[in-house]
């Protein structure tokens, strides 16, 4: 028995070593740098259970318009990938990609451009309101969620930026990986999510407005009586 919980540990220990090196055997080493903060210029070695580098690219305009990145080691299997936002307003939104890669100073050269999301609206909407400082706020109308954005979100949360740490809560459309966030770390904020509640957004209605732009009843047929009245009033204005 004594033999057997040996070689468990020795296993354990050796695929946690596995887990910090690249496709080369080699330890991975990622560049660490945060915007707006210091970067090491140098790659840093990374530790178990880190088996990745990450690179997120964030876009906001949570009170003012941020863009920012981060890069680090990471656990893939703890890292959100791929694209995530929140709309919160017209003019309030989180749009955050990330990336990971698990070869040696693959995030060395470049960081990936921010993806432009999608303003065509997608027949959604939900209600949406945004209130940095306070834990709840209500809807005062509906957003027209765009692109991606399918869910209805209820967000409360801090935002993070070095020693300040500011409470937020938000309602408004959001993709589907954007209700998943507990904490993450991204290229502006950090953010630290103590409730997320989504469900799927509902229909967009139709005001009546846009209807009547529609070319419903209106026919070609509806004008042609109109023109033998019109025509002798021309003719006998000619013939004066």
């Amino acid at each position: 028995m004594t033999k057997v919980l040996v070689t468990l540990c020795v296993l354990g220990a050796l695929q946690a070593t596995a887990a910090a090196q690249n496709e080369t055997g080699t330890p991975l080493a990622c560049f660490y740098c945060k915007s707006g903060q210091s970067c090491h210029t140098v790659p840093q070695t990374c530790s178990p259970p880190q088996d990745a580098c990450i690179i997120v690219q964030e876009h906001n305009t949570l009170g003012a318009e941020n863009s920012g990145t981060y890069q680090s080691c990471a656990d893939s299997r703890q890292s959100l990938t791929g694209f995530l936002a929140f709309y919160f307003g017209a003019k309030v939104a989180v749009e955050i990609r990330s990336e990971i890669c698990k070869s040696g100073d693959c995030s060395a050269e470049s960081t990936p451009s921010r993806r432009a999301i999608s303003n065509v609206p997608n027949g959604l909407q939900c209600p949406a309101c945004y209130a940095p400082g306070f834990e709840s706020c209500e809807s005062d109308g509906n957003l027209r969620c765009t692109g991606g954005a399918d869910q209805c979100a209820v967000v409360v949360g801090t935002l993070v930026q070095g020693a300040v740490a500011i409470p937020f809560a938000g309602r408004g459309c959001a993709t589907r990986a954007a209700c998943g966030i507990k904490t993450l770390e991204s290229g502006v904020f950090t953010y630290k999510l103590t409730n997320v509640q989504c469900s799927p957004a509902p229909k967009a209605q139709t005001s009546s407005a846009t209807r009547t732009l529609a070319w419903g009843p209106f026919t070609l047929g509806s004008i042609v009586p109109r023109v033998p009245l019109f025509l002798p009033a021309l003719l006998g204005l000619c013939l004066c």
